[in-house]
């Protein structure tokens, strides 16, 4: 899991300084918790030096109207800039603005803002906009900053998202999630077909998502855990149960099926310890 878990963080550190995941992963840090760290003084140095000089603009903000606003944003300020701003303004206002600009501005903005400060003006935010906003970013692959927002928005924008992300998404989304609460009611507010149509796609060898499936799986708790195996374990292709009993044993992730079965219903816990059976035993399911 620890390996796991350094990855998502060498990955989330790049995208936030702009190099290569090779990069981050020469400082040679194995202390998950000491890349958090790391992570959190690098976001607090790109993002506060210049927030004094900012005041200004901010304040100027504060006394135009939304209209003035946008054109300045769009016109004089731009994605770098309107970023830093968007997070100091009053949210109403922020949202406001964000009404009145095009959309190709608003995805810039959201993949630069500040996490720490958007919370208050996503939450905000017209339904149709975040919407709108997630398939672009969505369309670039932009998963880790996706992932810095499922924190902050409501359940009924998470929901309208979800409408427009596909299955693969998701997973990759989920993989950089950072509460384990919020993963959880995430995940939870999916039915049982969607959870189903995750898990397959999770066990497509050509995308290689098995990470991303054990993280959503240890980031939740037992009883969703257990609904999300189940889902694997009783989907039409056998394929999809036994590759998540496969990718656990490869990543030493076994134990965290194995209690399961209790919360199952007996055909499913009985194929699940069978499986686990075989992986113990030295048989790979998948071969």
């Amino acid at each position: 899991m620890n390996e796991l878990k350094r990855q998502a963080e060498h990955l989330k550190l790049a995208r936030l300084l702009g190099c290569s995941e090779a990069r981050v992963a020469a400082l040679q840090i194995s202390d998950v918790e000491v890349l958090r760290q790391l992570r959190a003084a690098c976001t607090a140095m790109l993002f506060d030096g210049d927030r004094a000089s900012l005041q200004k603009v901010v304040a100027a903000a504060r006394l135009m109207p939304a209209a003035l606003n946008a054109i300045v944003a769009e016109k004089a300020l731009g994605p770098v800039l309107g970023s830093r701003v968007a997070g100091m303004l009053p949210p109403q206002l922020a949202v406001d603005i964000a009404r009145r600009v095009p959309l190709a501005l608003n995805v810039e903005v959201t993949l630069l803002i500040d996490p720490r400060s958007a919370a208050p003006m996503l939450r905000l935010m017209p339904l149709e906009i975040v919407v709108a906003v997630t398939r672009e970013v969505v369309k670039r692959r932009e998963y880790i900053a996706m992932a810095r927002f499922v924190d902050t928005l409501t359940d009924e924008q998470i929901l309208a998202c979800m409408q427009v992300l596909d299955d693969e998404s998701i997973l990759r989304i989920g993989f950089f999630v950072e509460s384990p609460q919020r993963l959880e009611e995430v995940m939870s507010l999916m039915g049982d077909p969607r959870l189903q149509k995750v898990m397959a796609v999770g066990a497509r060898r050509d995308l290689d998502l098995g990470g991303a499936v054990l993280m959503l799986l240890s980031g939740v708790g037992p009883a969703l855990r257990a609904r999300m195996a189940e889902a694997a374990l009783t989907h039409a292709d056998d394929r999809v149960g036994e590759h998540l009993i496969e990718t656990a044993r490869r990543h030493g992730m076994t134990d965290l099926l194995a209690s399961l079965g209790a919360a199952m219903q007996p055909p499913t816990a009985r194929r699940l310890q069978r499986l686990l059976a075989s992986t113990a035993s030295g048989n790979d399911p998948l071969s």
